[in-house]
């Protein structure tokens, strides 16, 4: 199970499930992302990486989702992993700054609005 299944969906959530290598389910405590409310961008921005890279989500938000020469399949599951950056990124900003990024589609198309607008705004 997931860190993102609709179960765990939200990325505020402290708990998450682990299988063990004998199969057994653990609890894993997830650290919390702070709730992005216009300050403190450069260290909001430094857990949000390390965040979506522990998700293998980044290359989504940095380089956006590419078709990989044709394949299908592969294409397939780019978007699905696409689409899994931008509803974490949503969920730990305050809504004064979500406003900011309601006509993005992607993760690719949020991250530099708000970089933009908070970089160095520490």
């Amino acid at each position: 199970m997931s860190l993102f299944s609709p179960t765990f969906y939200g990325i505020r959530a402290t708990l998450a499930m682990a299988m063990t290598s004998n199969g057994n389910a653990m609890g894993v405590t997830q650290p919390l992302i702070p709730m992005f409310k216009g300050k403190g961008y450069e260290f909001w921005n430094i857990r949000m990486k390390t965040l979506l890279k522990s998700q293998d989500l980044w290359d989504f938000v940095e380089i956006g989702c590419q078709d990989p020469d044709h394949e299908e399949s592969r294409l397939q599951e780019n978007k699905k992993k696409d689409s899994k950056a931008l509803p974490i990124i949503q969920q730990v900003i305050h809504d004064s700054v979500f406003s900011r990024i309601t006509a993005a589609t992607t993760s690719k198309q949020a991250w530099p609005i708000l970089q933009k607008e908070f970089h160095g705004d520490s």
